[in-house]
């Protein structure tokens, strides 16, 4: 046999070097622009160091990525001696990300510029007869208004998806609480709808990386962020890195079969663990401290006769009420909130045993009560730890507002964006 080959076998054996050369290139830049976020006072010397490549190979690809509008270059102030450092910094022109966050109630999306910078944000309400194909509509909408229709500029859009979430596939597989929220390839109709990347992410996971690069979580290599909204889950940050697990399903404690009340109370407050908190029975904790679930024992302490500043509202009060109300020291709120921050505190013992995280962060509406429910959730995960000869971890809430799942939908679109090198 001849070893010669044809013509059209070079072409194509060119073609897969190329391509595989495009990757490389992409591949690396992407690399490139993620060091300098992480920190902007980068040289060019210090970064061929982390990457173990020659200065002047680093050199070629950052004048690159500078001519193409990512990268900027700056001097700190001038110094007493030599001449200052020519630093790398991220060019906020370089582009436009969206990422967007719902769950049953509420549709929230911002946009990002190159660097990580908030510059529109927006809300809707979602209804409770939505449907998927209503809610698909708020976020094509949401993404419309945000870009205000001009997306040459937009490189990527992020998710933050309720319930299960085949991130590969980018399907959302199941969400109870939207009527035929099931199988939906969420990833493939955005794409085609927008022509661009989509990327999609469990939406309490989009917390956890949120708080990962802006938030409580900045510097830390592990630590368990838990979402309360409609539903209840946990975004785990192992080595610095999103912890998904082979199905997903990691983080997805909702089901979790947890002890419950009652709690014995002196003086309106919960007595010390030991001895006082009496298992009832086991609930599911998406039924005992997810935001429907306070709002349901609330009603039922109401429907059973007990005072309370909400009483002339009827049925008709929300959460923003129930914060009011426990700035009041109302009794009943109080109550319903200290039976929820010792399931709380137990479910954060679980999960430190598990990852033994520095420090567990609450997100969500939750937060909005300040120290009034961190107090006596610390304290109840304190006393639990210390029953099981555990030490606590720090517990603390977020600090990036109810647009965090939207901002860390946006990062993830940042992060996962690859700049685009096409083949000849």
């Amino acid at each position: 046999m001849s070893d010669k080959q044809s013509p059209t076998t070079k072409r194509k054996r060119k073609q897969r070097t190329t391509r595989h050369k495009h990757h490389f290139v992409a591949n690396l830049e992407a690399d490139i622009l993620l060091r300098v976020r992480a920190r902007q006072d980068l040289s060019r010397v210090e970064l061929a160091s982390q990457l173990k490549l020659a200065p002047s190979t680093v050199g070629a690809y950052v004048d690159r990525l500078i001519a193409e509008g990512f990268l900027v270059e700056w001097q700190k102030p001038e110094r007493d001696y030599g001449r200052p450092p020519t630093l790398l910094a991220l060019n906020p022109g370089g582009g436009f990300f969206v990422g967007v966050d719902f769950d049953a109630q509420k549709l929230l999306a911002t946009i990002v510029d190159f660097s990580d910078r908030p510059i529109r944000q927006i809300q809707k309400n979602i209804l409770a007869g939505d449907t998927a194909d209503q809610v698909i509509g708020k976020i094509e909408q949401s993404i419309q208004e945000l870009t205000n229709g001009q997306m040459k500029d937009v490189l990527g859009i992020g998710i933050g998806v309720p319930g299960s979430t085949d991130v590969q596939q980018q399907v959302a597989l199941g969400y109870a609480h939207i009527q035929g929220w099931e199988n939906i390839p969420l990833g493939k109709l955005l794409s085609k709808r927008f022509n661009l990347d989509i990327f999609l992410e469990n939406n309490i996971r989009s917390m956890a990386l949120a708080e990962l690069w802006f938030g409580q979580g900045r510097g830390l290599d592990t630590f368990v962020c838990i979402g309360i909204r409609t539903g209840i889950a946990a975004g785990i940050i192992s080595r610095s890195e999103l912890l998904h697990g082979e199905k997903n399903l990691a983080g997805e404690i909702r089901g979790w079969l947890c002890p419950v009340g009652p709690i014995n109370r002196q003086n309106g407050g919960p007595q010390q663990l030991s001895g006082a908190w009496s298992c009832a029975g086991l609930q599911t904790l998406e039924k005992v401290a997810s935001i429907p679930a306070i709002l349901k024992k609330i009603r039922d302490g109401i429907n059973a006769g007990q005072e309370t500043v909400l009483n002339s509202l009827g049925d008709t009060f929300n959460f923003e009420d129930v914060i009011y109300a426990a700035a009041k020291n109302d009794g009943l709120v109080i109550g319903v909130l200290a039976d929820v921050a010792q399931t709380l505190g137990w479910v954060c013992c679980q999960l430190n045993g598990l990852f033994n995280p520095p420090k567990i962060i609450l997100a969500g509406p939750l937060v909005e009560l300040g120290d009034s429910f961190l107090r006596p959730l610390q304290s109840a995960t304190n006393e639990f730890c210390a029953e099981s000869g555990q030490t606590a971890p720090v517990i603390v809430n977020s600090e990036l507002g109810i647009f965090n799942g939207a901002l860390g939908a946006a990062a993830l679109a940042l992060h996962k964006w690859k700049p685009v090198r096409v083949t000849a």
